[in-house]
């Protein structure tokens, strides 16, 4: 039986390196089945060579195996989105429903090369029927999901590479998708003194500054006990809370981590500690929650009694219990603040306009991009690098302003003399 594993290069080819191995011999006729995958360069092949090698010596099957698309995913929602949060599982479930539809449940995933993964992600259309073109945050979270699937194919053996990840020589590709970041409105440090000028609330007040001085999601900020907050040494822990039978879970999710929770502790400006000092004396009415009234503390623990009992409850057929179900009417009160203390409001605004708004000023001070994904509880810095970008975009007009001064200072002395 033939047992190697070989490179063969064809310069023709527009992926030259070809790595060959064979099947097991057929036991009527004795044959075996020779297989290749193709790579651009010989350090690649010659990666995949070692691996296939390696996988072989280990007893791995020679042939590859035969996995329908829908095999692949339920065995894809069975070993990855069992550790997902609620959110990310329907948007997993979203595209698969679509990939079983366009692809056909039955058919091999082998069968699913780069130009029908580049056509699936092409072809997608906005589910509510409206007219024009997906966004491309849309369709660069259809690409995610799918790359992820197969990647999981990859491991597992069922595929040799993944049909869904972009070659980088291929700018034009469907699978180089570069989601285009949507508009909010920075507030700036002076807008925050404005806003807080006109809130009485001083568990509102508290709120605000642990979103825009800390940088905390809403759902972090309103899942926060005064037992997480040091004033002494003036930090916020933020930190993974099991379910009990009184108080829903909380559960730390950081950007671009699949399941993980990235717990981690963030340092209190100094502005914040009159506001946080008050709420958290008041603490002990609303279960210990620092920024919640006692009358939502209540509401909380009905919704969540319902919840655990497996009843539709605060207008939900039965789901999950997510961090942001704590929150409740605090964009639109928000609003209506910002409109009180005379802001004017360039872009769209949400509660997580508060924490891109912390991140941005740091971005602008210079904060290290590593201290500020820390801060954040970014797991990769693409993240945070997007607020960078708005600072070099600020540079750069910023130095054409300079040049244009400059240009007229010369015109100017050109002129006298």
């Amino acid at each position: 039986m033939n047992v190697s594993v070989t490179i063969l290069h064809e310069p023709k080819r527009k992926r030259p390196y070809l790595v060959r191995w064979w099947g097991e011999p057929d036991p009527e006729t004795g044959k075996q089945r020779r297989y290749s995958v193709s790579f651009m360069t010989q350090s690649e092949a010659k990666a995949f060579q070692a691996e296939k090698l390696a996988s072989l010596n280990r007893g791995q099957p020679r042939d590859p195996v035969n996995v329908s698309l829908e095999e692949l995913v339920e065995d894809f929602t069975e070993a990855r989105l069992s550790q997902l949060s609620y959110a990310s599982r329907i948007g997993y479930e979203n595209t698969i429903e679509q990939m079983l539809s366009h692809f056909g449940r039955a058919t091999s995933i082998r069968h699913i090369d780069r130009r029908r993964a580049e056509a699936f992600i092409a072809s997608r259309k906005r589910r509510d029927g409206r007219p024009g073109d997906l966004s491309s945050w849309s369709r660069a979270r259809h690409l995610i999901h799918a790359r992820a699937i197969f990647a999981a194919a990859v491991a597992w053996g069922y595929v040799d590479e993944n049909s869904f990840r972009a070659d980088r020589l291929h700018g034009r590709s469907a699978l180089n998708v570069n989601p285009k970041a949507k508009p909010w409105h920075h507030l700036t440090p002076d807008e925050f003194v404005r806003l807080l000028s006109v809130v009485t609330d001083e568990r509102r007040r508290a709120a605000y500054w642990l979103m825009y001085g800390c940088g905390l999601r809403p759902g972090e900020a309103y899942n926060l006990r005064a037992a997480n907050i040091d004033l002494k040494h003036r930090r916020i822990h933020v930190v993974n809370r099991a379910a009990t039978a009184e108080l829903p879970p909380f559960t730390v999710k950081a950007e671009g981590q699949s399941s993980a929770s990235k717990e981690r502790t963030i340092p209190i400006p100094g502005a914040a500690i009159p506001d946080l000092t008050a709420s958290m004396k008041e603490s002990f009415k609303s279960g210990g929650f620092v920024v919640i009234s006692p009358e939502r503390f209540l509401v909380v623990q009905t919704n969540w009694q319902l919840c655990r009992e497996g009843k539709p409850w605060a207008g939900h057929s039965h789901r999950p219990w997510q961090n942001r179900d704590m929150v409740n009417n605090m964009l639109r009160n928000t609003k209506s603040l910002l409109e009180k203390a005379g802001l004017t409001l360039t872009a769209p605004f949400t509660l997580h306009t508060f924490r891109k708004s912390f991140a941005q000023n740091h971005a602008d001070a210079g904060t290290p991009p590593r201290t500020l994904a820390m801060l954040l509880g970014h797991a990769d810095t693409r993240v945070t690098m997007q607020y960078y970008s708005r600072v070099t975009d600020a540079n750069e007009r910023a130095a054409g302003d300079t040049m244009d001064r400059l240009l007229n200072e010369s015109r100017g002395s050109a002129h006298v003399g």
